[in-house]
């Protein structure tokens, strides 16, 4: 014969023991912590960032070749002068894209993107109209910093796209390859058409408009997240008293109530 002290051992009721999270329904078994949800972001988003990152890697390297020739004849600059600059931009550029680029850009393109874009227009300009190889050099650290940040941020915006993901790093990276290859054939041919200063300022625009697009990303987004409803919040666990038996031994005393000996005269209690 059962007693109502008896019944919730009977019935796996251990108190306030570890195990008793999971009879509670609290934990269920086998299960582990819930993982933080992950960022997915609209094709829409990369718009902005990919037409900058494609623009910074032109810029990088537009200064090989005609345009190169153009800015030693003129400044009277050394190859060996004019090599350090090119290679300057392109280190800056390597590690500003891990960091800020990539690293910040995961969880705030448009705030990474926007400076990085700024610092693209300020470089070209202050390229365009460098007296000397000083003001020359600072202008292409400006849009290496600029360029690298940038790229970073369009590589982490195109893998936090969903299933669009492979896609789109794999067009995003073609088409970053193809704007390393473009960027010394147009700029050789604005050199020739119009000289190496106004092929410096050609970028703006361009540059501009990039700006305006991640502006535009960066309001569209706030304004979606803002109008998603949010998930129902989940309803808070019991709080059990020192010396309340749990739900299980609650359940196990209605039970053991419901046959009382009373009620069945004719068992051997």
């Amino acid at each position: 014969m059962l007693t109502a002290a008896q019944a919730p051992r009977a019935f796996g009721d251990r108190g306030d023991s570890g195990s008793d999270a999971y009879t509670r329904g609290v934990i269920s078994p086998g299960s582990t912590a819930p993982a933080q949800p992950l960022v997915v972001r609209p094709l829409w988003s990369l718009v902005g960032p990919a037409l900058g990152a494609l623009l910074a890697v032109g810029l990088l390297t537009a200064p090989i070749g005609p345009l190169a020739s153009a800015i030693k004849r003129d400044l009277a600059l050394s190859t060996a002068a004019m090599t350090v600059t090119v290679v300057a931009s392109c280190m800056v550029a390597m590690a500003s894209l891990v960091a800020p680029g990539y690293l910040l850009g995961r969880r705030w393109p448009t705030a990474t993107g926007v400076p990085a874009l700024v610092l693209l227009i300020v470089g070209s300009a202050v390229s365009a109209f460098a007296p000397g190889a000083a003001l020359l050099v600072a202008g292409r650290v400006l849009v290496g910093l600029g360029a690298g940040t940038v790229v970073g941020v369009a590589i982490a915006l195109s893998g936090q796209l969903g299933r669009w993901r492979s896609r789109a790093r794999l067009v995003l990276g073609l088409a970053l390859g193809a704007a390393l290859l473009l960027g010394p054939v147009l700029s050789g041919m604005l050199t020739m058409a119009l000289g190496w200063r106004p092929a410096f300022l050609v970028d703006v625009p361009v540059a501009i408009f990039g700006l305006v697009a991640v502006v535009a990303n960066g309001i569209a987004m706030s304004v979606a997240s803002g109008s998603r409803p949010s998930p129902p919040a989940a309803p808070a666990p019991a709080t059990q008293f020192p010396g309340q038996p749990g739900p299980a031994a609650q359940g196990a005393d209605n039970a053991f109530a419901k046959h009382r000996p009373s009620d069945h005269p004719h068992l051997p209690f």
